[in-house]
């Protein structure tokens, strides 16, 4: 008898080792996704020219030579509530795709387990008289009404197994797809990532241009005070008409409003920074404008590398190749599977024999299962995972298509901000030479009044043009590194798990 159990369990053992082989090496779905297979045409060079660069910028916010610029970054990766956000989201995708993915293991489990029960003999209609006189000396005890009553007690301890075993590669493949949604997941948070810290820089310098635009609303008007004050005395003295000094009032009225305008702009758009890094809005985050005089540098790399470096490109490529695993997975539940379910411990009337391995109990079971008729809910399934991956493809290609688009446009509006900065810098000029010739003219008695408002406002429009333009020309450069994915080392950090 020995003998017997001892060939049964080797030969046991030898085909859980052939299942277990079988499981390791069982078929997968296809690896990756080639861009080639988008049937995408992708030229070699981009159709608009890029920006003068001297390099690649790794750090693209150095580039601006703005302590404060980066030391609210570094608080904003550090300390914004929405970082924080997505980091906790990221750490959900990963623990999501572990569960997921935690099925093609076996599952063990520990199990102890401690009975005591104690039942009497009145149910059973025996009454005491009929035990002998020796059984106090048993389990048996008798009480004071003549109610007869035993106990039993009983211990175990063992560990019980569950496992799918994974022939086909149905589990693998499910596994593989869990991991690519990860990555899917992982691609969309560092992009949401990239994206709030450049429209976090971009909300900063619309803060500076704020500010910026304040301390000229406050110089106009004390250029206003000035050419008021300047009426009103010769209104006094009988030399200008009262149409001249009620004009200069109302400019120097209607210049307060500009103003308080300018002041309610820039407290909202400091609170909306201070909320960023989870700061209490107080709204006196910037109180000095001006523009930076240099711009991080771009890549100018193939189009086709556009691919490797955006992580939005990434997660659709991920979610493309995670279908595609699917479609492997639904397939192989068109096949028979196998489980395993085993125990295997010790089994006592006493708690102290439970660790005795002569009370040793094992069992170990093979189910195996083949679908036969299921309504054709198996086959649908398949047709629904091959749906899903031709409709992840065509994500994939309107998002190349997408991110190529933007390039270009933002390549375009570049080339048109350059024409534009360099028209207005003559403006800005021109327009100041000109106010300052009114203010003379108007003091010799040549040109009236009106002529010496309109060319200070003429003056002071385009001088906000300009410094919009500047925030503008940053604003486009700060998308276009957005659109062509960072930095080229951040590449390399896509790819790490």
């Amino acid at each position: 008898m020995i003998l017997f159990k001892n060939k049964f369990g080797d030969r046991l053992i030898s085909v859980l080792l052939l299942i277990i082989l079988f499981t390791i090496s069982g078929c997968a779905g296809k690896p990756t996704i080639k861009v080639e297979e988008l049937d995408i045409p992708i030229p070699e060079s981009w159709m608009t020219s890029f920006p003068d660069n001297k390099g690649v910028t790794g750090q693209w916010w150095l580039s601006f030579q703005d302590t404060v610029l980066i030391e609210y970054l570094e608080r904003l990766n550090n300390e914004s509530p929405d970082i924080k956000t997505l980091i906790e989201n990221g750490n959900l995708a990963r623990y999501n795709a572990q569960i997921s993915s935690a099925s093609k293991f076996p599952a063990i489990n520990l199990n102890a387990r401690l009975d005591t029960n104690v039942q009497n003999l009145s149910g059973f209609g025996f009454a005491s008289s009929l035990l002998s006189e020796d059984s106090s000396s048993s389990d048996f005890e008798s009480s004071g009404n003549n109610v007869v009553s035993f106990g039993n007690t009983s211990a175990s301890l063992g560990l019980n197994l569950q496992w799918e075993v994974d022939i086909w590669g149905r589990l693998i493949n499910g596994r593989k797809a869990a991991y690519k949604d990860f990555d899917a997941v992982r691609y969309d948070l560092i992009y949401l990532q990239f994206l709030t810290s450049v429209k976090a820089a971009q909300l900063y310098f619309k803060g500076k241009e704020s500010a910026a635009q304040l301390a000229l609303s406050k110089d106009s008007y004390n250029s206003l005070v000035e050419i008021r004050d300047l009426v009103k005395d010769r209104y006094e003295k009988g030399l200008r008409p009262s149409l001249d000094y009620r004009l200069a009032e109302t400019s120097v009225a209607t210049s307060i409003v500009t103003i308080e305008n300018k002041k309610n702009q820039l407290k909202s758009i400091n609170r909306q920074l201070e909320i960023l890094i989870g700061h209490y809005p107080s709204g006196d985050f910037i109180q000095v404008g001006g523009m930076p005089k240099t711009l991080p540098d771009v890549p100018t790399e193939i189009p086709a590398n556009l691919l490797e470096r955006r992580p939005d490109i990434q997660s659709l490529i991920s979610k493309m190749e995670s279908n595609n695993y699917r479609i492997a997975e639904s397939r192989r539940n068109l096949l028979p599977g196998i489980s395993l379910n085993g125990s295997a411990g010790t089994s006592a009337q006493s708690i102290e024999d439970v660790l005795n391995k002569d009370y040793g109990v094992w069992n170990l079971g093979l189910n195996v299962t083949a679908p036969i008729f299921n309504g054709k809910r198996l086959k649908s399934l398949v047709k629904v995972q091959e749906a899903t991956f031709e409709k992840s493809k065509q994500g994939l290609i309107k998002g190349v298509l997408r991110a190529f688009s933007e390039v270009e446009q933002l390549l375009e509006l570049s080339e048109s901000l350059v024409i534009q900065i360099n028209a207005l810098e003559i403006a800005l000029k021109q327009s100041r030479d000109a106010y300052s010739l009114s203010k003379e003219r108007y003091d010799s008695g040549v040109t009236p009044l009106e002529s010496v408002l309109n060319s200070q406002r003429q003056y002071n429009n385009i001088k906000s043009q300009f410094i919009t333009m500047q925030r503008l020309v940053i604003e486009n450069r700060l998308s276009l590194i957005l659109a062509l994915g960072g930095d080229t080392s951040k590449k390399q950090n896509y790819n790490n798990k």
